[in-house]
């Protein structure tokens, strides 16, 4: 017959390994970085009295403290676009809320990419041919300062703001940089190089992994994907990407990357843990630029020789829209609220801004030559500081 004892400790035995068990699994799984989405605005503290909400590849990049949006009414509010002009050698600054130029600055030779600065006080904009980056004050929106810095053709923050990566593209690397190279613009004479990453011919545009670990980058002219392990600082591995690979972005979550195929016209998806090709989502000729809403549910592809931008859905992955957009579609955002997608035409002097209920052209701007990068900031300034 059973014994009532043993049964008793037997199962007090089971309870306490249960619990073993328990607390290991929650240990693992407090542990884990939680997946994060990369679909939001971005806010960054600039003081007491201002904050600036900066849309930068369609994500939070910069890991800034996500909010729903900016205010849309009010005079606490400048809405500003900057365009960089590429064989203009200029930057134009818009009011996003009269689609007028404010101003058109003059930069170095050959400017492509922005970045907020992790302050939130200034612009940096990549001059590649010139070997400098120059620097815009987001309050005066004039610039203070020229820092040199190696071919920056495109460059960022890791998500853990720990480093500041640029992709060389004429001599085929990434660079990592310490971001406390400087910390006042009279003491600034460039930032700290700690590695030099061989990655492929033309390296460009580039992810990051959730946790800051990894970072995925283009080589257009090698027809590679490189994933960059920023904790070694090296080459991870390479992969086949099909011929002229360009922008990425990442879907909510990290574990899903959507790579843009120039010359196959087409969106290649990537699993992110072994970068199995998961299937091909044809666009246009040209796949070039990527962003998406603030949402995480849409991907917005520019097709710069079809003239066209495509409308994926992140979840089906499927192109649920195509439009027209004349000139070279290139580089594209989507404005902090969600209402609109400012896209540049590469080959005229033109910004297109789409409403994004109807997918209608809505205003056309003039800016400088060849304008490519885009980035879009909302400067909010506090109620206090309009009574100073």
């Amino acid at each position: 017959m059973n014994d009532p004892t043993a049964i008793g400790l037997a199962a007090k035995r089971l309870t306490r390994r249960s619990c073993r068990i328990l607390l290991v699994f929650l240990a693992v799984f407090l542990a884990a970085p939680v997946p994060t989405s990369h679909a939001c605005p971005l806010v960054i503290r600039t003081g007491a009295k201002q904050s600036a909400q900066a849309m930068i590849g369609g994500y939070c990049r910069i890991n800034g403290s996500p909010i729903t949006a900016a205010p849309t009414t009010g005079a606490q509010v400048r809405r500003r676009a900057f365009i960089t002009n590429s064989d203009g050698d200029t930057v134009s600054i818009i009011d996003r809320d009269t689609y007028q130029v404010l101003k058109t600055l003059p930069v170095g030779d050959y400017p492509h990419h922005m970045i907020v600065s992790l302050d939130g006080h200034y612009l940096y904009v990549g001059n590649t041919h010139s070997n400098t980056v120059s620097v815009i004050d987001l309050a005066t929106e004039a610039i203070v300062k020229t820092i040199p810095l190696l071919d920056p053709y495109n460059l960022f923050y890791s998500p853990d703001r720990k480093v500041l990566v640029t992709t060389a593209t004429r001599l085929g690397r990434v660079e990592v940089h310490a971001v406390d190279g400087w910390t006042h613009l009279g003491e600034a004479k460039g930032w700290n190089r700690l590695a030099q990453i061989q990655t492929g011919k033309d390296p460009n545009h580039f992810a990051f992994s959730p946790d800051g670990r990894f970072m995925y980058v283009s080589n257009e002219y090698s027809h590679q994907l490189s994933v960059i392990d920023l904790k070694e600082h090296k080459l991870a591995r390479q992969i086949d990407s099909g011929r002229r690979p360009v922008d990425m972005a990442l879907a909510p979550g990290g574990n899903i990357l959507f790579l843009a195929v120039y010359g196959e016209g087409h969106v290649k998806v990537f699993e992110t843990e072994n970068f199995k090709e998961l299937e091909r989502i044809p666009t246009g000729a040209g796949a070039h630029g990527m962003a998406m809403s603030v949402d995480g549910k849409r991907l917005f592809v520019t097709n710069r020789d079809a003239g066209t931008v495509s409308v994926i859905d992140v979840a089906t992955r499927k192109v649920t829209q195509n439009f027209n957009v004349p000139s070279g579609p290139d580089m594209l955002e989507v404005t902090p609220d969600g209402k609109e997608l400012w896209v540049t035409g590469r080959y005229g002097s033109q910004v297109f801004v789409i409403d994004l209920t109807t997918y209608k052209i809505t205003q056309r701007i003039r800016t400088g030559a060849a304008p490519h990068g885009v980035v879009l900031i909302d400067l909010v300034s506090s109620p206090d500081s309009a009574k100073n």
